[in-house]
């Protein structure tokens, strides 16, 4: 009987996102809603090109403006190997001068309720989704798939299960809303690969103005992100609290990550 069950685990396990445990619509949504979920799980659709990118509301969802979604490997775990680990596919457009791109932020996470955001340049809008056709060709290789990679390394993470989406809203200028159509692990395994990440072993005094205390015996390397993922200061931790300058940091709620452990604050504006 075990080994039944075993030979059924390999057969059912596939690459593609089996649910969406939560969404949250922006203004501007309501395409593909009333298809949601089974729109966005599964393979992208096979007959998007490059110049002729999927339609059709059983085949993509539109977020709306700041919307976002997260979908689960259940059965599975997209795990750290050399190379690019998931693809994001969007309705992008080749139009033969350029790219029509609607963008999305990428975070990922391991329980559903500890986020990572991958880090995006503002000037190339490299580290979003959306940014990239879909080739129509074998969507778990990344050399022909099309679409957006993410690899795991840049994260130092080893596996995940969850990934979210959320649209940029007017953080970045694009074309308009976010439309997905799938999220395809290309590395993944039937087995969890470890423990959890565990947030929250230090903390930061918050809310702050010019400057910020650091409580925490760990040491590494303290980064801090402003919520739509870009990096906005990074310092280096010896295991002792430190008060550490913010007088560059923008205002607002910002995000610090300390060895793949989390925590938000807010940044008072100066006077």
């Amino acid at each position: 009987m075990m080994l039944i069950s075993l030979i059924l685990l390999c057969i059912t396990a596939d690459p593609w996102a089996d649910a969406s445990p939560g969404v949250e619509y922006g203004p501007g949504a309501g395409y593909g809603q009333s298809y949601y979920p089974d729109n966005i799980l599964g393979p992208p659709d096979p007959s998007a090109t490059p110049t002729s990118p999927s339609f059709g509301e059983d085949n993509l969802l539109t977020l709306g403006k700041d919307g976002w979604v997260v979908l689960e490997f259940s059965d599975n775990s997209i795990i750290n190997e050399p190379g690019a680990d998931f693809t994001v596919f969007e309705n992008v457009m080749d139009t033969g001068s350029g790219y029509f791109q609607e963008c999305a932020f990428v975070e990922v996470s391991q329980d559903g309720e500890y986020w990572i955001p991958f880090p995006w340049n503002a000037s190339t809008l490299e580290g979003l989704a959306g940014l990239m056709p879909t080739t129509g060709d074998d969507p778990t290789n990344p050399s022909v798939s099309g679409g957006d990679q993410f690899d795991l390394e840049v994260l130092g993470l080893d596996w995940v299960r969850f990934v979210r989406l959320t649209d940029c809203g007017d953080a970045v200028t694009d074309g308009g809303l976010f439309d997905l159509d799938a999220v395809v692990a290309v590395n993944w395994s039937t087995g969890i690969e470890g423990a959890a990440v565990t947030p929250f072993s230090f903390s930061v005094t918050s809310p702050f103005s010019t400057s910020f205390t650091v409580n925490t015996k760990d040491t590494g390397t303290l980064l801090c992100y402003t919520v739509d993922g870009r990096i906005a200061g990074k310092w280096q931790l010896n295991g002792q609290s430190i008060t550490l300058n913010a007088s560059a940091l923008p205002s607002g709620v910002l995000h610090f990550v300390l060895n793949e452990s989390s925590f938000s604050a807010v940044k008072l504006m100066n006077r």
